[in-house]
């Protein structure tokens, strides 16, 4: 009996942990083969909305349990796409890094053809499209506003940055929705910008001004906040402020925690949860 109970404990943690290491996918992108993985949850309805999570930059973290489980609340699917290999051999997302300048990388592009593959593939809505990016892949959602605002519905970066270059280059021509959460003591992505380039990835502005540039693209006529303490802490105060009033009804918000570092800050707030209410406001 003993032996029994133990060869099913076994199995159910072979189960287990096969649930949570998805088989990647794949699909040829120009002379390359790039790779997935995707959360569909179960009974998904056909036409259902997506959400791409870029990851961060050369990050193991690509897999969310947290948004997969507010995916099968919410009935939304997940795509977890893998970023190229820079000339340190980390994956990542071409927002001009001095290690990435080398790469022949159009993400505009390529994510145009990732959504037209699982779209098609998983037959899920082509117009509900949403992104959501930590570190690396909010660097890119900036980018992507800049560079192609109508390719996702809504952007949501967490640590996410907008880098000098981009901000003096390029002009922001279209209404975005896009939300940001972001740590005030973040020591990689920092709250008050990098002007000197201090931290080796490029100078970029500070948060603030990042944010209300897009807030002040779409013309944006009010500015409303509140206060409430963290999930950890209660002597840490997040602060979260809305651009409204746009005219196309596309508003700016912005999370602010007090004294959090750079992660994903599910520990501080529900961080996946507010990104889907964020989006749900599209459909």
């Amino acid at each position: 009996m003993k032996k029994l109970i133990a060869s099913i404990g076994l199995l159910l943690m072979w189960v287990s942990t096969q649930a949570q290491t998805p088989e990647k996918e794949q699909f040829v992108y120009g002379d390359t083969v790039r790779t997935y993985t995707m959360y569909i949850p179960d009974s998904l309805k056909v036409g259902a909305p997506l959400v791409v999570y870029t990851h961060g930059y050369g990050s193991k973290s690509r897999w969310l349990d947290d948004l997969n489980k507010v995916a099968s609340s919410n009935g939304f699917a997940v795509c977890y796409p893998d970023g190229a290999p820079d000339d340190r051999g980390k994956d990542g997302w071409f927002v001009g890094y001095p290690t990435q300048w080398h790469m022949d990388q159009n993400e505009e592009d390529f994510f145009a053809a990732l959504l037209d593959e699982v779209c098609t593939k998983h037959m899920l809505s082509r117009e509900n499209v949403f992104m959501a990016g930590m570190s690396n892949g909010g660097d890119l959602c900036y980018q992507l506003a800049y560079t192609r605002p109508d390719l996702f519905k809504a952007y949501a970066s967490v640590a996410g940055l907008t880098f000098e270059w981009m901000y003096n280059q390029r002009k922001l021509s279209e209404p975005v929705h896009f939300l940001e959460i972001h740590g005030n003591a973040d020591k990689v992505s920092a709250w008050q910008g990098d002007h000197e380039n201090k931290g080796g990835w490029g100078a970029y502005i500070p948060v603030p001004l990042a944010v209300s540039s897009i807030a002040a693209n779409n013309r944006c006529t009010t500015m409303s906040s509140e206060s409430f303490p963290t999930l950890s802490d209660s002597t840490r105060i997040i602060t979260h402020t809305v651009y409204g009033n746009s005219p196309s009804g596309k508003d700016v918000e912005v999370y602010e925690i007090a004294g959090a570092g750079h992660s994903w800050h599910k520990k501080d707030l529900p961080t996946a949860e507010i990104i889907w209410q964020f989006f749900k406001r599209m459909l």
